[in-house]
């Protein structure tokens, strides 16, 4: 094989190693955004739920009340959090298949195939 043909296929190689890596680490950097976000929206949703039941509360409110209002508000909270989990597994997964993809780029181009 000549040299200036290794030369290509390595800076090829080298060009879309360099983009895949960029990919990911966009992915990665908007998956760990949208977590903040997202954790943030929940606490804001905890947040609202005292707030109501501040603002409708009575020292002489049973008990009962307290814990079905706290029940209603971490019930919310744990689905709310279960998406969450489930969307941004989901994102994990689409970044290891664009490492995957882009992988495969740069083997292919290192092989001249």
């Amino acid at each position: 094989m000549k040299t200036n043909v290794m030369l290509e296929r390595q800076h090829a190689a080298n060009l879309m190693a360099w983009q895949g890596a960029m990919r990911v680490g966009g992915l990665l950097g908007i998956s760990a955004i949208s977590a903040v976000r997202k954790s943030l929206d929940t606490y804001l949703l905890w947040l609202r739920h005292g707030a109501e039941y501040v603002k409708d509360a009575r020292l002489t409110d049973p008990p009962e009340k307290a814990v079905a209002s706290y029940a209603d508000a971490v019930n919310e909270c744990v689905e709310k959090s279960w998406q969450d989990y489930r969307n941004n597994l989901q994102i994990l997964l689409l970044t290891q298949d664009e490492a995957l993809i882009w992988a495969g780029k740069v083997d292919r181009a290192l092989t001249g195939a």
